[in-house]
């Protein structure tokens, strides 16, 4: 990279993603680091070699809606390049009195290539003029640090990279973690003020699946909050994959489990509402989300402090939906600030 970027962006999550598009659509530089592997956040997807061939499996973020017209407005276009489509219009509920279905709602989409698509769709650019935007992964920032022209991030190795502005994409606490000292103090009791969720999340690759009459279930449960017949979402629906989150309360009482006993205990609770076939896996794993989902959230799409930007789904409201308005406001606000 040569010269500072206008923005530097810390991670790619999906608001991030959206913001740094449309930052560059608009003329500016941008330079994004990510800490993992890939990109999307938590729209992930996990792929497994399965049957020989590679298989995607949507860990994270489930699904998302198009409720409002930024996205209503780009839909058409990530449908008809085969990037998105319907999966459902809402979830029957299973309670303790067994699964009760509801009215047809609004939409839910998925990406039958994985949920990460999203994220890789905004990297890439669909627009014939796009190019793709410069991203480093495995790029963990450790510090950061006002400069005069702008910001300075460090990064574990030792090394520096910076910007006019910064945009950071993480969750709040994390946020508040690399800004401490720095922060005006409403800003900094903006960041504090965030509340999350965690979620302990199992990926089952069952030796057979009995026939369900669903594709995702909400569950009403001390331990189980959902249910996901990932295979569904695919062009090539075998093998069967069943998707289980844990409940938010389970999931934080929790929290500090070994990966191997999280997954013991929720399939534990999955055959007893499922019947014994859930444990006969050919392959099975958990992950836990330690921000899954923000309960209580920033009421504005974004949190700015002159050059300083803080976005994600903890702005404005939580979901992919919300992530994307934050990225898209953060943008917006960005094109005016460093306009000469």
């Amino acid at each position: 990279m040569t010269g500072i970027p206008d923005v530097l962006m810390v991670g790619a999550g999906l608001a991030g993603l959206a913001a740094a598009r449309d930052l560059a659509r608009a003329g500016h530089t941008v330079h994004i680091l990510e800490k993992s592997r890939g990109v999307a956040g938590r729209a992930a997807t996990r792929r497994l070699e399965l049957d020989g061939r590679v298989v995607p499996i949507d860990h994270g973020a489930q699904y998302f809606t198009a409720k409002n017209a930024p996205l209503r407005i780009l839909l058409p276009d990530l449908v008809q390049h085969g990037l998105v489509r319907e999966w459902a219009q809402g979830f029957p509920v299973l309670k303790p009195s067994g699964i009760k279905a509801r009215r047809p709602g609004h939409p839910r989409y998925i990406c039958p290539d994985g949920m990460s698509t999203l994220g890789k769709v905004f990297l890439q650019g669909w627009e014939a003029y796009d190019q793709p935007l410069p991203l480093e992964v495995e790029a963990l920032v450790t510090g950061v640090q006002k400069a005069t022209d702008g910001w300075t991030v460090t990064l574990e190795d030792g090394s520096t990279r910076s910007g006019r502005a910064l945009v950071l994409n993480m969750p709040a606490p994390q946020a508040l973690k690399l800004t401490q000292g720095q922060l005006k103090p409403e800003v900094q009791m903006a960041l504090q003020a965030v509340r999350y969720a965690p979620c302990w999340a199992a990926i089952l690759v069952p030796r057979q699946l009995p026939y369900l009459d669903w594709v995702g279930l909400e569950i009403e449960h001390p331990v189980l909050a959902w249910a996901a017949l990932d295979h569904t979402k695919r062009a090539a629906p075998e093998p069967a994959v069943l998707v289980l989150h844990a409940s938010p309360e389970w999931s934080q009482a929790h929290l500090e489990l070994d990966p191997d006993e999280a997954l013991r205990q929720i399939i534990e609770a999955a055959q007893e509402l499922f019947g014994d076939w859930i444990g006969q896996c050919r392959t099975a794993m958990a992950h836990r989300w330690r921000y899954a989902l923000p309960t209580q959230t920033h009421p504005w799409p974004y949190l700015a402090q002159e050059n300083l930007v803080f976005c994600g789904d903890w702005c404005g409201g939580p979901r992919i939906e919300a992530a994307l308005e934050s990225g898209w406001a953060s943008a917006d606000y960005l094109v005016e600030y460093l306009r000469p």
